[in-house]
């Protein structure tokens, strides 16, 4: 290996062979800081480190995901290779694909992210497409291919919902749901499907989270559901929420009474025990969970039998928070704590349903108005008061003389 002076004399190169490959590598940046080598030292000490550590800096984008998919499907050979593949051949390849990744920025995965929004991609989408791409790069590094992730620090477009954009159903609305399951329905059908959505309205819980539920995870003495996994889109039931780490639900007695009625209905059912899920495939049996899109089929079928707006299942919890908010009056805590998020997000998602709330506050400084203002006047006229003794209104000395 050799340092020398960059040819327009801005900086210093390293060249060197790749370890291996055998090839012959020009180093003009710090990989660890993006920007050219200032010194020679900086030169010589990234020279030594590149030395001891191998570091591959000539690594392509496409060579890395190779790795890191054979890597992958070790660790799931239950997943398909074509859905992984799909996301990075339509979206990642074409943009970074023959790229270095040591010389990717932060800027590659906001240009990507604006080209995927103008060609009609969802923000939800687009922020997976470049987290996919943080993930490898972060194999990337622990597997010894890269000596950092180059973009780190890339901060996931932003969606936030505002209360109008929700959409939920009144209680209202949701009776005349509930009202329609055993016309829609069979009989059995409709005591499983009526058990299932009434407690998505009740907890307010998201449609992985419960259909992971087991009865062990119900705690009938201290009366409290915890929900500490969920069941992806492939069917897997995965440790943790979609959104971060578990939560429990204190049950209230609405909550309590149908769980009490889904326990009795479940139990003489070949095949339960408190392994068995909440919500199981009756297809398939007890130790099944209930199938990804089947809550979302029922939702969209009452919706058009009852001539509602569909909400799809996850506006089930917003009509819980709509309640909650609008007729039972939690404060922002409260409804946090039940929804396991945080008070940020849910000021955030669902301000405009604390209305009742803002009215009750401004009631509350009103009660207090008069003594207030009597006290902020009282400065306010002993003022005009001076001021008139002092002359205001009167005519001045100039005007008085003339």
């Amino acid at each position: 290996m050799a340092v020398s002076k960059n040819e327009n004399g801005n900086g210093w190169k390293i060249q060197c062979r790749n370890p291996s490959t055998g090839k012959l590598t020009t180093i003009r940046r710090n990989p660890k800081t993006g920007k050219n080598f200032q010194t020679k030292k900086e030169a010589k000490d990234f020279e030594s480190y590149y030395q001891k550590n191998q570091i591959n800096l000539s690594v392509k984008m496409d060579e890395l995901f190779e790795h890191y998919l054979k890597d992958y499907l070790a660790l799931k050979p239950s997943s398909s290779a074509k859905n992984v593949e799909s996301w990075y051949k339509n979206h990642i390849q074409p943009a970074i694909g023959k790229r270095k990744v040591v010389t990717l920025k932060i800027q590659d995965l906001e240009d990507l992210a604006v080209k995927m929004l103008k060609n009609g991609y969802s923000i939800n989408y687009i922020n997976k497409m470049t987290t996919n791409i943080n993930t490898i790069c972060n194999w990337g590094v622990a597997h010894s291919f890269l000596d950092r992730n180059p973009v780190t620090g890339y901060k996931p477009l932003k969606k936030i919902k505002t209360s109008d954009q929700l959409l939920y159903w009144t209680p209202e609305e949701f009776n005349l749901i509930l009202n329609a399951i055993p016309k829609r329905y069979k009989d059995s059908d409709a005591t499983y499907i009526r058990f299932f959505i009434l407690f998505g309205y009740l907890t307010g819980i998201r449609k992985g989270e419960q259909r992971a539920l087991k009865w062990e995870n119900i705690d009938f003495i201290r009366n409290i559901i915890h929900i500490d996994y969920h069941v992806n889109e492939d069917g897997e039931r995965v440790r943790g929420r979609k959104n971060g780490n578990g939560y429990s639900i204190v049950m209230d007695s609405a909550v309590r009474e149908l769980l009490d009625e889904i326990h009795e209905y479940m139990k003489p059912i070949h095949g339960y025990s408190r392994k068995a899920y909440v919500f199981p495939s009756m297809k398939k049996g007890m130790n099944e969970p209930l199938g990804t899109y089947t809550p979302t089929r029922w939702i969209l079928e009452l919706a058009k039998y009852c001539d509602l707006p569909n909400i799809t299942y996850h506006g089930l919890r917003h009509s819980a928070c709509s309640y909650w908010t609008s007729v039972v009056g939690l404060t922002p805590y409260e409804v946090a704590d039940k929804l396991g998020d945080t008070v940020k997000i849910v000021l955030e998602v669902y301000a405009d349903f604390f209305h009742e709330q803002k009215t009750m506050a401004a009631n509350k400084i009103d009660r207090h108005k008069d003594k207030l203002m009597s006290i902020l006047n009282e400065n306010r006229e002993e003022e005009l008061e001076n001021g008139n003794n002092d002359g205001i209104g009167k005519k001045t000395t100039k005007e008085t003389s003339s």
